[in-house]
């Protein structure tokens, strides 16, 4: 993967404002109308990396992943072991790169907060309508439908190992989840089962 930095010839450390200026430079250099044909390739990667460059969460996200480096589940507020941040060596752009990672991180926590009630909410009212059709109880079926929805939002968007450190109480939170799942999905699964024997 090219460095969009160096396709703009800027610093990683470049403003807003200095991408912006810098993508014209060569915008208008490289254009298809003004350029050789031989450069209209190098237009449209300047393009690409102002589209990525000039984005505040791409940026974070591109600065992040500049070596190769992956970012999984959504962890916890902690310091990430990340080969493009955090060096042996201590370098100017270290405390940079240390703030953006944690703007990053808080921005894709909330994000998934926000996905988990979401979908939780949205479950509860698949319940309710679930259990008005086939005659169960209406609260049943908001409860089942809102911890079945959070159960499975959590489990899929947030990393519990960055939550709880210890093993036992960990292994305890995923036993607990368990059961409430299987209690709620059970509750759906009853309700047919009643309704059609």
């Amino acid at each position: 993967m090219n460095n969009l930095y160096k396709i703009l010839g800027i610093e990683k450390t470049a403003s807003p404002e200095e991408v912006k200026k810098a993508y014209f430079v060569m915008a208008k250099k490289y254009h298809p109308d003004s350029a050789d044909e031989s450069e209209v390739k190098k237009f449209y990667e300047v393009s690409e990396a102002y589209q990525v460059l000039s984005d505040v969460e791409e940026r974070r996200a591109y600065d992040l992943t500049l070596e190769g480096g992956k970012i999984g589940k959504i962890l916890v507020e902690e310091e990430p072991v990340h080969p493009t941040i955090f060096k042996e060596e201590v370098s100017p752009d270290d405390e940079y790169r240390k703030k953006e990672m944690h703007k990053f991180r808080r921005a894709i926590y909330w994000k998934g907060v926000f996905r988990a009630i979401g979908f939780a909410l949205f479950l509860m009212g698949v319940g309710y309508l679930f259990s008005l059709i086939f005659g169960g109880l209406w609260y049943g079926g908001m409860i089942a439908g809102f911890v079945t929805g959070l159960i499975w939002s959590i489990n899929s968007n947030f990393d519990l190992n960055s939550f709880v450190k210890s093993s036992g109480r960990l292994k305890f939170v995923k036993v607990l989840g368990w059961i409430l799942f299987i209690a709620s999905v059970g509750y759906f699964v009853w309700i047919l089962v009643s309704k059609f024997l």
